[in-house]
């Protein structure tokens, strides 16, 4: 794991907590955003603490993911070498 990964992982950890804490807090200044707002005004509070937790839990998840090393499996950074079952993604082939 390279630094940057461990930085954008911890970093997504940190902004998980802080939505939950503003999620179960009193404080009042993160429901004042606009689309925060319109839920609230909309389907009530509670649906806005959901907002808040639902976003909460999407952040933890790409934390843990990002810091557990998951990645898609066409991601590959060690492996740099060009697809030769596929001649039109080989940038490297002479045409």
């Amino acid at each position: 794991m390279s630094y940057d990964e461990s930085l954008v992982g911890s970093l997504s950890l940190v902004i998980a907590f802080v939505f939950v804490g503003i999620a179960i807090g009193r404080w009042r200044a993160p429901y004042e955003l606009h689309s925060i707002a319109s839920v609230q005004e909309r389907f009530g509070s509670t649906a806005a603490r959901g907002v808040w937790l639902a976003l909460a839990i999407a952040s933890f998840t790409a934390g843990l993911a990002i810091l557990s090393g998951v990645r898609p499996g066409y991601a590959d950074p060690f492996n740099a070498e060009p697809d030769s079952s596929n001649p039109s993604m080989n940038v490297f082939s002479q045409r």
